[in-house]
């Protein structure tokens, strides 16, 4: 006799019913968990990133300073307008020509930074040649220039990035006497009265502030000095940076302030 079939019994609608119940409580309980920990995964990853931007830009900047003999403030780097509306531009008193006057004062804040560094007297075989014209101390010859300054990221314009240049970048290797940069100025060159530190700059256009050769230090940042600004004048004699770095994107932006102080050396 064949042994028995067993009856084989399937679940219930409301064992079904239960098991789905259940099993919806824990997912409610752990997806949040998770959503949490990615989260806080996230902003842990943008501020490590926030933090070597800061480290970097600061060492770089401190390094900079040190070696310069003197900075230059300006209010921008060209004629644009910000996103809080206000317009600002090289030329800070509007009258056509940038010079000297247009250099911030104490106090007041920008975003286009300028080191200065001139040739050291002591150093230079003209000072000895016996030509009263090759007095240097009376004639200052300029050998590098390095600016920082503020303009739409050129790789996301809906961000507002920060951007270096320094001259030596382009001197050709091996070094030579003097070299040219992309804006056709020839270092070292001695400071006139016709020959002054605004006409080595680079033009005030926005295409000049985007150019490929200027190296983006920052990607997104916003300025906490006066006005919106990101340079400050203290005194003459040092520039606080006050800024904000961002990061990630729109749905998960992350921030951190930072502020530090540089002194030319000269």
């Amino acid at each position: 006799m064949s042994p028995p079939i067993e009856s084989r019994r399937g679940f219930t609608l409301v064992e079904v019913i239960v098991t789905m119940t259940i099993m919806g409580f824990v997912v409610i309980g752990v997806v949040p968990f998770f959503l949490q920990s990615s989260r806080f995964l996230f902003t842990g990853e943008q501020k490590l990133l926030i933090n070597a931007d800061v480290r970097d830009f600061t060492n770089e900047m401190v390094e900079n300073a040190r070696e310069a003999n003197y900075f230059a403030l300006y209010q921008a780097h060209y004629t644009r307008t910000r996103p809080d509306g206000v317009t600002v531009r090289r030329d800070a008193d509007n009258s056509g020509t940038v010079n000297s006057l247009d250099r911030l004062a104490a106090g007041e804040g920008g975003e286009f930074l300028l080191f200065v560094y001139y040739e050291d007297p002591f150093f230079d075989d003209r000072f000895y040649d016996g030509n009263p014209a090759n007095n240097v101390i009376a004639s200052v010859r300029v050998n590098r220039l390095v600016g920082y300054w503020i303009a739409p990221n050129r790789n996301e314009p809906a961000k507002t990035a920060l951007y270096m240049f320094d001259t030596h970048n382009y001197r050709p290797t091996p070094a030579t006497a003097s070299w040219n940069t992309p804006w056709g100025v020839t270092l070292p060159v001695t400071l006139t009265s016709v020959v002054t530190l605004e006409t080595l700059l680079p033009p005030a256009t926005a295409a000049s502030a985007q150019m490929a050769s200027a190296r983006l230090v920052i990607n997104d940042l916003e300025g906490l000095g006066p006005n919106g600004s990101y340079f400050v004048n203290f005194l003459n004699r040092s520039v606080l940076v006050r800024a904000k770095i961002l990061h990630g994107n729109q749905a998960k932006r992350v921030t951190n302030t930072y502020n530090f102080t540089v002194t030319p050396r000269g």
